[in-house]
């Protein structure tokens, strides 16, 4: 690259945004490290599924700047919906890779193997963010029909396969949320990393919690068969504790609306559906920060993840953590020292990991001291800075 030529990163999604007002909107787990990668270098180019028009209500993250070009997909918010659009996504893959002098991958792509020999046909080296195992969750869903499962699996395969050789022939990188996906996408060039969305001034430090008459239990989730609600409502049906509790969930039901029916009609025989409040989707940001803020413990029983930001989320406002040993989460919660890990489906060892938070004050105190501490190490300026480093061609050591 001569002295005056400018440093071009190509930042390439699956992720579904929109364009409206000179900006592009995303979800944040994706927005704030975009901003913070423009921040970095001259110029940023964004190959995304774009629509033109308001953002959704889940795309709260406004991503604009004069070094920042849009090199969009056709619009689709699935892989089976990217199927149709073969020729405008290859013809995308191929202008980014050879426009960019960098490239940074979020994601599974749709035609992944188009994408990765566009990029050696250019020179160019990868950097790819594998941020979750679509072959779990397709397993733990059981929404979809058995044949609409299968074909999905095979084609999650089928697109593994390409990503892993995609890195070999271009000689790119894998950050991989997680332990767990660090091993299936093992290389010399790979590395499992913890990511979130935090900023330091999003912090909410308090010494303890559980002092107040009634013990608020939070969940911050998608409602969905994969994130274990049903086990979480079992498991406040066996708390010991004397103790008054209230179980809030934040997180939208629409696109599975049965499953909430489900939970509802769990709740009731169990006797807890009164002490159980559904608060849909919030807004990020100061909405969201009021419940965490108003909380005393938070629980996550999911069934399969990547590296979930909710729960460096969580710590950071002080919340003790009782979750699953699934996925990436042990990367970041160490049983008994930030956090609680409970095997997933198990009901009656996540009532009894509650009732220990609660009870135990100096363990609960110790919990929320050492989460706050490993969520100051994850803030997105400081996954940024391993992303810049790896996209420029730095050593990748496994962590």
């Amino acid at each position: 690259m001569s002295p005056s030529k400018k440093e071009v990163l190509g930042i390439v999604s699956e992720m579904s945004s929109c364009r409206h007002d000179a900006a592009v909107y995303l979800h944040r787990s994706l927005g704030r490290v975009i901003q913070e990668l423009a921040c970095r270098h001259e110029e940023v180019l964004l190959c995304l599924p774009v629509r033109e028009g308001p953002p959704t209500p889940d795309q709260e993250a406004r991503v604009c700047g004069a070094n920042i070009q849009v090199v969009p997909q056709p619009y689709y918010s699935s892989s089976k919906a990217a199927l149709r659009h073969l020729v405008g996504i290859s013809r995308a893959y191929f202008r980014i890779c050879r426009r960019a002098d960098y490239l940074f991958v979020r994601g599974m792509l749709p035609y992944v193997g188009l994408f990765y020999l566009f990029a050696f046909l250019f020179g160019r080296h990868p950097c790819h963010w594998v941020v979750g195992n679509p072959i779990v969750l397709l397993k733990a869903d059981r929404s979809r029909g058995w044949l609409a499962t299968t074909l999905a699996i095979a084609y999650a395969r089928v697109d593994r396969f390409f990503a892993r050789a995609g890195r070999l022939l271009t000689r790119g990188s894998f950050l991989c949320c997680g332990q767990e996906l660090a091993a299936v996408y093992r290389s010399r060039r790979t590395r499992a990393v913890y990511s979130s969305t935090l900023d330091e001034e999003e912090f909410f430090e308090r010494d303890d919690t559980c002092l107040g008459e009634t013990v608020q239990i939070l969940l911050v989730s998608f409602v969905r068969a994969a994130k274990g609600i049903e086990y979480l409502v079992r498991a406040v049906s066996l708390l010991k504790t004397d103790r008054p509790w209230q179980l809030t969930i934040v997180g939208s039901w629409e696109r599975d609306a049965s499953h909430k029916a489900e939970l509802d009609r769990l709740a009731e025989p169990l006797g807890v559906a009164e002490r159980i409040t559904w608060a849909g989707y919030v807004d990020f940001g100061a909405p969201l920060e009021a419940y965490f803020r108003a909380a005393d413990l938070f629980a996550f029983p999911t069934l399969s993840e990547g590296t979930p930001h909710v729960i460096p989320e969580a710590m950071a406002h002080s919340l003790p953590v009782v979750t699953t040993n699934v996925g990436g989460i042990p990367s970041l919660v160490d049983d008994g020292v930030n956090g609680l890990l409970v095997p997933p489906k198990d009901p009656e060892a996540l009532a009894a990991a509650m009732d220990r938070v609660i009870s135990d004050g100096p363990l609960r105190r110790q919990l929320i001291r050492n989460g706050l501490s490993s969520a100051r190490a994850l803030t997105v300026a400081r996954f940024v800075d391993l992303v810049s480093a790896v996209a420029r061609g730095g050593e990748v050591r496994a962590k």
